[in-house]
């Protein structure tokens, strides 16, 4: 066999060879990029159940009254800055296959067809005349390897890589702000529903105290500015039940677009127990400010864009350095009915060509250019290193703030436990007296008000505690139903 159909045989198998060799790179680089986005702590997040992660979403809302679950679920999947962010993190997961394709040669197929006429006339010789018409086919096949160049794709790759990073830990930290969201709006709306609960029992309350307060007078035994107060204070008690399903509409909309659909969406919220969510997840101070620094989606994003920044001055360092490069071509061209003297019939010409080399491409001046990238890239690098500190201080500033409101939010939630039991048994002991003749409707009226009060307190610090709790996961970047599911 010719030199040239062996050159041939081998680049063919060289190139199927490099070929599979992409492919499979190709598929590599899909399955580290799984790897990146199931890497954080968003994976997690709905895991409740062997089957929980791979529940699909819906496009209407369940039937049942929801629960939180339902509630996450649907905010993640309808919320569009989840979708934003993922494919953010997916455009980058391709930019690290395209740094990765550079190590791989480049392979260019031309093939080109043309027909020329080619008429000459002599003017004192008329036997050279000539009128060619020449169909030319030409074809090549040309590899470009490049073999080194002192870091530049190694550079550029770990950059690609570090961004992928940053990615992957702004999907996680986007994921955990819409799982804030919908949870606090689901509480609110559990808040909502109780305390409206909590007025129409002190609309009960007052009604009943208004009848007593009635019966009396009309029996002789009771005084009409007994009726009047207490009427007063069934009003009072009305105006505030409706108030209160006002603020129930409003908790019920938030809550729809929480969950990403119309806020005149028809649903229900599942009753929730008073019993307090596990705190396991709650250590020392120092040990959770730890923990964040090390977990914290937004930390993580800071640090790998720094790092993506000192690979970057490595990158441009090494633009300005030689390399080295793998060159390898065959072509053919054939000229099909050309003359190549006057007087002789045209003839079929083929030319086979074929070429192996190495090209070294050393840059000798570039304006001073390549100078401030690197000062520019080491800028870059200041301004990542001072987010990453400004980053570490707002979670560990957020990790001790909220550590101490929630300590301060249980004991509030403890004392109004305490105000509404007490407040429950002074109002049954008002209420007796006022019964029996020897109370007075201010005692009653006063005994009524705490308790109602007391209630709504309540209420208030269970709403501030669920709150707190929630923010103190957020802020240590560690969101998920564990943190905030019922025993």
């Amino acid at each position: 066999m010719s030199r040239p159909g062996i050159l041939k045989l081998c680049f063919i198998a060289l190139f199927c060879s490099l070929s599979y060799s992409a492919c499979a790179l190709k598929l590599t680089d899909f399955m580290e990029f799984q790897q990146h986005m199931q890497g954080g702590p968003a994976k997690n997040m709905l895991v409740t159940q062997p089957d929980a992660a791979s529940a699909a979403c819906a496009d209407t809302l369940p039937d049942w009254p929801l629960a939180l679950l339902d509630v996450v679920e649907q905010a993640l999947c309808n919320n569009p800055k989840t979708s934003e962010v993922w494919a953010t993190a997916r455009a980058q997961a391709e930019q690290v296959g395209v740094q990765r394709a550079n190590y791989l040669p480049k392979v260019n197929l031309v093939s080109g067809i043309s027909k020329i006429h080619n008429e000459v006339t002599n003017s004192r010789f008329s036997f050279l005349d000539q009128d060619n018409r020449i169909l030319s086919r030409a074809h090549s096949l040309r590899l470009t390897w490049l073999v080194a160049d002192f870091g530049q794709r190694s550079a550029k790759m770990s950059q690609a890589e570090a961004l992928l990073d940053a990615a992957n830990a702004i999907h996680d930290a986007a994921l955990q702000e819409v799982f804030i969201s919908a949870a606090q709006a689901y509480f609110d709306h559990l808040s909502t529903q109780a305390m409206l609960g909590a007025f129409e029992e002190s609309e009960k309350v007052a009604k009943e105290s208004l009848a007593a307060a009635t019966a009396k007078f009309k029996a002789g035994v009771g005084l009409l500015t007994d009726q009047l107060q207490a009427q007063t204070a069934y009003a009072q008690a009305r105006l505030e039940r409706t108030k209160a399903e006002g603020d129930v509409n409003n908790a019920h909309g938030t809550l729809a677009s929480a969950m990403g659909v119309v806020a005149n969406t028809r649903f229900t919220v599942k009753s929730r127990s008073d019993q307090l969510e596990k705190t396991d997840f709650v250590t020392t101070a120092d040990q959770m400010i730890q923990e964040a620094i090390e977990s914290h989606p937004s930390i993580i994003a800071a640090k790998a864009k720094l790092r993506a920044s000192k690979e970057n001055i490595q990158a441009v360092s090494a633009e300005g350095l030689p390399t080295l490069s793998f060159n390898a071509e065959i072509s053919r061209t054939d000229q099909l009915g050309q003359s190549q003297l006057a007087g002789i019939p045209a003839s079929d010409v083929y030319t086979d060509n074929s070429s192996v080399g190495l090209q070294v491409n050393v840059p000798l001046f570039e304006g001073f250019a390549r100078k401030h990238q690197v000062q520019s890239a080491e800028a870059e690098l200041q301004v990542r290193a001072a987010e990453v500190k400004r980053v570490t201080q707002q979670v560990t500033l957020d990790v001790w703030k909220s550590y101490h409101a929630l300590i301060s939010e249980r004991e509030s939630l403890r004392a109004a436990e305490e105000l509404v039991a007490n407040s429950k048994e002074a109002f049954a002991v008002a209420q007796g007296r006022y019964n029996a003749g020897v109370g007075n409707i201010i005692e009653l009226l006063n005994a009524q008000n705490a308790w109602s009060n007391a209630k709504q307190q309540n209420i208030k610090s269970l709403s501030a505690w669920r709150t707190a709790r929630l923010k103190l996961a957020a802020s240590m970047g560690r969101v998920g139903l564990w943190a905030i599911a019922e025993p």
